[in-house]
């Protein structure tokens, strides 16, 4: 089964390319009775324009990100719950056979073995319930505290499959009844004449997003992959900063450099080196800034500023948001390996990962 469908983004994430994954708008310290998970809405259809089987959700009081039919023909959705920053994402896929639970049940396994989902806490493939569920915490990236919820859900039905993910950042045990509602109203179903739209909350002109909310979208898609998606999001994001600072320091590092991997990754390494130029010149002792523009500068087959911005990189590197000197290891890094033949570099590397173990021991 898992052959015929489409695998999703988080499967195929490069390890490498996910430093900077603590970019999260940190959401309001909101309690569940902040949710407004009413009934005074209709649940939300999601469908092709053609009708036919379709999932029904419950989501009032949230906000439309992405509604659109994706060019291989999956349909996709996701939303966002301004009070609480809760973000739900729905993907309908259609499969030349029948769907099945055990199909589902593949495909979460696929998302399990994800460079994401390793790296997290309280892990739980469940098959038990009525819809098998897939759960696991983000506690801390790079020292940072996250506490980033994330679960994925499955349901088959005819030839279609529905794939459902939730995440929330500074998610407490406060929070597990939202997620519950949330999965309790899904259903696959044949639709209404009309496919109900999510009501705006107000009928005044929607607020511009602030940098936060920006932030939070744009790394909903960078978890995904979808580098080309995110960028606008966090361009804007970082246009904002610069006109008026909102986010804290932390915050602030991982906009840099997840706009500047983004960047880096979709081939565009002169703005990548811009960004990352832009956060050295406003934090020149962050040695995350100093890392990623060295991977830049590999990626443009420089090697003398590669290596100098490398140094630099390494002799900040008590300063990273953990306050700890872990920095990543260069000859694990993609970027680098182009480099790793070359006898001055390999000799360089060496000697700065060799410090950074003897600091680490002491």
């Amino acid at each position: 089964m898992a052959s015929q469908r489409i695998q999703p983004g988080v499967v195929d994430v490069i390890m490498g390319c996910a430093v900077s994954l603590w970019f999260f708008m940190l959401a309001e310290p909101t309690g569940i009775s902040q949710a407004a998970i009413g009934k005074d809405e209709p649940p939300t259809f999601v469908a092709w324009p053609e009708k036919g089987l379709g999932l029904s959700i419950n989501l009032t009081g949230f906000k439309k990100d992405i509604d659109q039919v994706k060019p291989d023909g999956r349909r996709y959705l996701m939303a966002s719950h301004p009070k609480t920053g809760l973000n739900v994402s729905v993907t309908l896929e259609k499969v030349p056979t029948q769907a099945s639970a055990q199909g589902c049940m593949e495909q979460l396994q696929l998302i399990q073995k994800g460079p994401f989902v390793t790296r997290g806490q309280n892990i739980n493939l469940n098959a038990d319930g009525e819809i098998p569920t897939l759960e696991y915490t983000l506690q801390k990236i790079q020292g940072a505290r996250l506490d980033q919820k994330h679960v994925y859900a499955c349901m088959a039905q005819d030839n279609v499959y529905a794939d459902i993910h939730l995440s929330k950042v500074q998610y407490t045990t406060a929070d597990a009844p939202l997620f519950r509602s949330i999965l309790k109203s899904i259903h696959l179903q044949s639709g209404p004449s009309e496919i109900i739209q999510i009501k705006a909350p107000t009928p005044r002109a929607p607020t511009p997003p602030s940098s936060m909310q920006l932030l939070s979208r744009g790394n909903a898609l960078y978890q995904q992959s979808k580098y080309a998606e995110a960028i606008p999001l966090f361009q804007e994001a970082f246009e904002l900063e610069k006109a008026e600072p909102q986010l804290d320091r932390t915050l602030w590092r991982g906009l840099i450099d997840s706009l500047g991997i983004a960047y880096g990754m979709t081939g565009h390494l002169k703005k990548a080196k811009a960004t990352f130029d832009h956060g050295i010149q406003a934090d020149p002792t962050y040695p995350m800034f100093h890392y990623n523009l060295a991977r830049a500068f590999a990626e443009m087959n420089d090697l003398d500023h590669a290596m100098q911005s490398l140094t630099t990189a390494f002799r900040h590197r008590k300063n990273q948001s953990s306050g700890k000197e872990v920095m990543p290891d260069p000859r694990q890094n993609s970027s680098f390996q182009r480099f790793m033949k070359n006898d001055t570099f390999r000799n360089l590397v060496n000697d700065l990962t060799a410090t950074k173990s003897t600091s680490a021991t002491n």
